[in-house]
């Protein structure tokens, strides 16, 4: 059977149509490439070199080197949980320095004293941790049990952050939620 010159054409037309979506759906799908999350995380923090990055439809990791240990000062420092969720709440994001207590102490205090913020903190640290390598999560998890770390939190892209004083590194995770 032969196809006439429309009917080849529509068929054609249909076969690029669906390419382009595809296309579409598929760049759609990567939550945020390493350009971007290394320029919005470098109003916070003075990133060097790219340790680690790695980015699919669920999750965000990232690790990289620091110049600086200091968190810049366009990101608030609170010294306790409570403070933390009040500057959270006005500021959309916050950083949580308190050198007596591990981060994850902290999310558990978090989550202790508003659930649906703890929660969506606690849930970008394991859904991203789908997307890391091995170096990236014993960087991740020696940070969440140092208490010279420096916890923070950027609600409005629901990305947990950890700054290790010590190895010098910053550890981002972000899994498939966004802020509730």
């Amino acid at each position: 059977m032969q196809q006439t010159g429309t009917q080849f054409q529509t068929g054609r037309r249909a076969r690029l149509v669906l390419a382009v979506l595809v296309v579409a759906v598929l760049s759609g799908c990567w939550r945020e490439d390493e350009d971007e999350l290394r320029s919005r995380l470098d109003r916070w923090f003075s990133i060097g070199d790219t340790v680690a990055f790695h980015a699919s439809p669920d999750c965000v990791a990232a690790s990289f080197r620091l110049v600086q240990m200091q968190v810049k000062s366009p990101l608030s420092v609170a010294t306790a949980a409570p403070d933390a969720l009040r500057t959270l709440s006005h500021r959309g994001a916050v950083a949580l320095d308190n050198p007596l207590q591990a981060p994850d102490a902290a999310l558990i205090e978090i989550v202790n004293a508003d659930r649906l913020t703890g929660m969506t903190m606690r849930r970008a640290a394991l859904e991203g941790r789908l997307c890391m390598n091995e170096e990236t999560e014993s960087a991740f998890r020696y940070a969440l049990d140092n208490p010279r770390s420096i916890l923070a939190f950027d609600a409005g892209s629901a990305t947990l952050m950890l700054l290790d004083p010590h190895t010098g590194l910053l550890v981002v995770a972000k899994g498939a939620a966004e802020w509730l």
